[in-house]
């Protein structure tokens, strides 16, 4: 498999890009705007297990940046089997504060840099038969605040998926996203380290924990993997069923009798 990733320093990039290569795949386009340092260690890990590795710094606001990612990509690889579009920013604020740099910004990063990404893409994943998976949010499923323009444009980054899958499926291109719940990340990782915060949030997940990236990335490689091969246009929620469980958490449902008996 060749596969290009972004934001691919950190976080679920790198554990995606460790991953498949544990799966198997043998060629790699990594490109992150930061962290280019841990960029180069991945890629040197990477290359001797006998991939193919080619890194770039890439700024995905750009409106040319994707292309360019995809041309060193078929350079470096000789054609692209997936891609994983996982670079992203946020900017928390409230919606009636937030200016419209800042929400173009959003946008350009999370939206607008996966469309040109999957479009200069497209007519070598179309020889290859290959697979496109976007990394949305659970706060692209439900409103979260205060994320200001991310839950918009994540929720449209859902959708843009699932209008590739539609028309991409005649030429055996599959496109899905993975909406990830509570994940320690470096990003997040201020967070964790308050123990009282990091529990707290554990606590709200059913299955009693916060994902590491590796579990966002088994997600990733399975979609992109041949036991995926009849899944496209997919919202896959990979948030230890948070989503799902508000009615859980209402006062009084769980002290009910018709609750204590599973009705």
């Amino acid at each position: 498999m060749r596969v290009v990733i972004t934001g691919a320093s950190r976080g679920i990039g790198r554990a995606t890009a460790l991953k498949l290569a544990e799966s198997g795949a043998k060629a790699f386009t990594l490109c992150d705007i930061a962290y280019l340092d841990e960029l180069e260690a991945l890629a040197g890990s990477l290359r001797s297990s006998g991939c193919v590795v080619r890194t770039l710094r890439t700024d995905m606001a750009k409106p040319n940046a994707p292309a360019q990612v995809i041309a060193a990509g078929v350079k470096a690889m000789g054609g692209i089997d997936a891609i994983v579009g996982n670079a992203g920013i946020t900017a928390p604020a409230k919606l009636a504060d937030l200016d419209l740099a800042t929400w173009n910004k959003v946008f350009d990063v999370d939206l607008r840099a996966n469309w040109l990404l999957a479009k200069a893409a497209y007519p070598h994943l179309r020889r290859s038969k290959g697979a496109v998976v976007m990394l949305a949010s659970m706060a692209g499923v439900m409103p979260q605040l205060p994320t200001g323009a991310y839950s918009p444009a994540k929720a449209a980054l859902i959708m843009l998926t699932q209008m590739l899958a539609m028309e991409w499926a005649s030429d055996g291109i599959r496109a899905n996203s993975v909406c990830p719940g509570f994940v320690h990340t470096s990003m997040t990782d201020a967070i964790y380290r308050q123990r009282k915060l990091a529990r707290g949030r554990a606590k709200l997940v059913p299955l009693g924990r916060v994902a590491s990236p590796a579990d966002i990335a088994d997600a990733i490689a399975f979609l992109l993997s041949p036991a995926a091969s009849y899944i496209t246009g997919q919202a896959l929620i990979v948030d230890g069923g948070l989503t799902r469980s508000i009615l859980n958490h209402v006062p009084g449902i769980a002290a009910t009798p018709l609750a204590k008996k599973g009705k």
